[in-house]
């Protein structure tokens, strides 16, 4: 039986912190416009896992939250100290997890997605670098 490494993240300031066990369900780098712009990056990258593979160690009442309004199912949970993101509870159940907040790496490679919505810097980057 192989066994899975357990992550741990916190935020920037480090009043939110986590842990998940593995084995770890979906790992998204997305480059839509809505992440970008929650990100401020070329990408988001989360790792997502079943509610009960998760679980808070510090901070989740120092948790701000914003969902988009219905039917739109986008959202951010982000520390109200530091506004780095931190975990979320997705409207289908799962646990949301940045995973740049963790200095550890999954078990698990990660999918492109929103392939067709991106920015033209970030397809051209090695011609402008």
């Amino acid at each position: 039986m192989k066994t899975e490494k357990t992550l741990n993240g916190e935020c920037l300031c480090g009043d939110v912190s986590w842990k998940m066990n593995g084995p770890y369900e979906f790992f998204g780098m997305c480059q839509c416009s809505r992440c970008r712009k929650i990100t401020g990056a070329a990408f988001a990258t989360n790792l997502f896992v079943k509610p009960e593979q998760f679980s808070w160690l510090s901070g989740e009442n120092k948790r701000g939250v914003f969902a988009l309004p219905s039917p739109n199912t986008f959202g951010n949970a982000f520390c109200q100290n530091c506004g780095s993101r931190v975990p979320r509870q997705t409207p289908k159940g799962w646990m949301l997890l940045p995973l740049g907040s963790s200095m550890e790496s999954p078990s698990i490679k990660p999918t492109l997605v929103c392939p067709e919505d991106h920015t033209d810097w970030f397809t051209r980057l090695k011609e402008i670098v």
